[in-house]
């Protein structure tokens, strides 16, 4: 099993270093004091592939339940897009054709023309559902 910095597995389990340390105290992430350059450091024992912290588990059964398609605007024009993930600290979506937005607005009723063709043809090649 791969150990490392607390920092470390926030960017690689893709959560805040707050959350790593949730995790680790409610016994989600094994971790362990190790000696560092400077003294004594929290090493944290990298999970298997596919592994999911308790909170965003709860999100990904929330999200099997809404549409993945979102306007990536305000202004709710132009294409709606399907988002792919969510930023860890903001709502910052990535989208699956590759956009990046800042915030999401909800696109209930939307047509299938306003559908990104790019998110369409990446989540026909993936599998996910068009609802």
């Amino acid at each position: 099993m791969e150990k490392v910095t607390i920092q470390e597995a926030s960017h690689r389990l893709n959560l805040s270093q707050a959350d790593i340390r949730e995790c680790i105290r409610n016994g989600e992430l094994k971790s362990s004091r190790e000696p560092g350059p400077r003294g004594q450091r929290w090493m944290v024992e990298l999970p298997e592939e596919g592994w999911v912290d308790g909170f965003r588990a709860s999100l990904h059964e929330l999200a099997q339940q809404m549409t993945p398609w979102w306007w990536p605007t305000e202004r709710m024009a132009g294409f709606v897009h399907y988002v792919q993930d969510l930023g860890i600290e903001e709502i910052e979506p990535l989208y699956l054709c590759g956009l990046k937005g800042n915030n999401v607005w909800d696109a209930k009723g939307h047509s299938e023309e306003d559908r990104c063709p790019e998110c369409v043809e990446v989540a026909k090649e993936q599998g996910l559902p068009l609802w």
